[in-house]
């Protein structure tokens, strides 16, 4: 496999370029890109947790998450990037980061040990309408609404990037998030991921990355293992999609018939070949 060719939002690549010791730092930059962005106090190391998190509860929603690291200062990261849209992304979301806010107090303890706890997710598609909010970032509070200003605490800080809201546009001197999400961007040319590499050195060490992972025969293993995953699921997606439109012009068709429609009047109407309609009657 040619670097040119990889899918970096793939999860086996976001992982090791992310949630990786050796490039933690890479890490450390793609939050603070976050934080800078938002105007939110930056963090200055970056240590990786355990991404698992088990149910609270019998039978409860176990989670693992893509990366979660800890800070000196007591922040608690989770960055997840989505390929996928999820029902209910907003709720999804609630749950991850309270499952990170809760395991931190350990019985007994006094709340005032709970700290900021921020989940970022990166997602490949649109999860709010442009006349709800046309931006690629969003960045959620708990505000006081009779002012929107006046925060409850700091701890909850919950980011979304929604990536097909990234306009096209120069790369050179981009913001520093936005260099990080045109490098992820399937958009993105490789020309234009040399020139945001020739202006950020952690992103040059990331493209560095890439070589040593197309490289490593477990790592395309794995790659391609979440490819196929993505493929298998698309073609079943359009496979329910295609059955729900055929069944919807079936009944269509039987409800013109049992209104006295003759079968080149149903045609005309639902725009379909006559014989498809007689197909459908027999």
């Amino acid at each position: 496999m040619k670097v040119e060719n990889l899918n970096r939002l793939n999860d086996a690549f976001a992982k090791f370029i992310f949630a990786n010791e050796a490039r933690k730092l890479l890490t450390l930059d793609f939050v603070n890109s976050f934080f800078e962005f938002e105007g939110t106090d930056e963090i200055t190391d970056f240590e990786f947790s355990d991404r698992e998190l088990d149910p609270d509860r019998n039978q409860g929603k176990g989670v693992v998450l893509d990366v979660v690291g800890k800070s000196s200062d007591g922040t608690l990261t989770n960055v997840e990037i989505q390929l996928e849209q999820y029902a209910s992304m907003d709720r999804r979301t609630l749950h991850y980061w309270a499952q990170l806010y809760h395991r931190r107090l350990e019985s007994g303890e006094e709340y005032v040990n709970l700290a900021r706890t921020v989940t970022i997710n990166v997602l490949n598609y649109r999860l709010f309408r442009d006349d709800v909010w046309p931006e690629y970032h969003s960045c959620f509070a708990v505000l006081n609404t009779k002012d929107l200003q006046h925060r409850l605490t700091g701890d909850l800080e919950i980011h979304f990037v929604e990536l097909p809201k990234l306009a096209r546009g120069k790369t050179k001197n981009a913001r520093h998030l936005e260099r990080w999400l045109r490098y992820l961007s399937p958009k993105t040319s490789m020309e234009e991921r040399r020139q945001l590499a020739m202006e950020d050195a952690n992103i040059n060490t990331a493209m560095e990355a890439e070589k040593e992972f197309v490289k490593d025969p477990l790592c395309i293993t794995a790659y391609e293992q979440h490819q196929k995953y993505l493929r298998d699921k698309h073609a079943r997606e359009a496979f329910v999609r295609e059955e729900g439109f055929a069944q919807g012009i079936a009944r269509s068709v039987i409800a013109l018939r049992n209104k006295g429609k003759s079968d080149a009047e149903i045609a005309e109407l639902l725009d379909l070949d006559i014989a498809k309609v007689r197909s459908i009657l027999q």
